[in-house]
């Protein structure tokens, strides 16, 4: 881990300005985390292992499969269904917001074949949510661009402890 000078000491005035503005934009993100605490707590959601159901249309088309199905363990802590696959697949989840009793979310996915961007919102019911996905995917060896979209159902099937290994 490389430590700038200006942010752990040494340096004259400058410097400590420097270290000043840095602890206050830390402590306004540790400020905020009590309140995506609390809305992670009001959402209308039963931890559990789910069940999720995506359908995908290719740009106004339907992909010609069928519904794909995909599951795991669902929490308040981590509401967004099948982020388990993301270190995986080189993706990172950004800008995740619980309000009331929607979360949304942005992903970005990249390896050396290409790049994929996308926006999430699902809302939860209790045992059920519903919502979907737009993405783009962008193939470099040609740059071409085909966007998806994802509609998504869950259904809580049992509680965590209880699902397979």
């Amino acid at each position: 881990m490389v430590h700038s000078p200006a942010l752990i000491g040494g340096g004259g005035p400058s410097t400590m300005m420097g270290r000043v503005k840095a602890a206050g934009w830390f402590l306004a993100a540790v400020a905020c985390l009590p309140a995506l605490a609390s809305a992670a707590q009001d959402l209308n959601l039963q931890d559990g292992y789910w069940d999720t159901y995506v359908t995908i249309r290719v740009q106004g088309g339907i992909l010609p499969v069928p519904a794909i199905k995909s599951s795991k363990c669902i929490t308040r802590d981590d509401p967004i269904p099948n982020s388990t696959d993301s270190a995986r697949l080189n993706c990172r989840i950004l800008d995740k917001q619980i309000t009331g009793n929607d979360v949304s979310w942005r992903l970005e996915c990249s390896d050396d074949k290409g790049r994929l961007v996308g926006q999430g919102k699902i809302t939860y019911a209790g045992k059920t949510f519903d919502g979907g996905m737009d993405m783009e995917v962008t193939q470099l060896k040609d740059n071409r661009h085909v966007r998806l979209n994802y509609a998504m159902h869950g259904e809580r099937v049992r509680a965590c402890e209880t699902a397979p290994n």
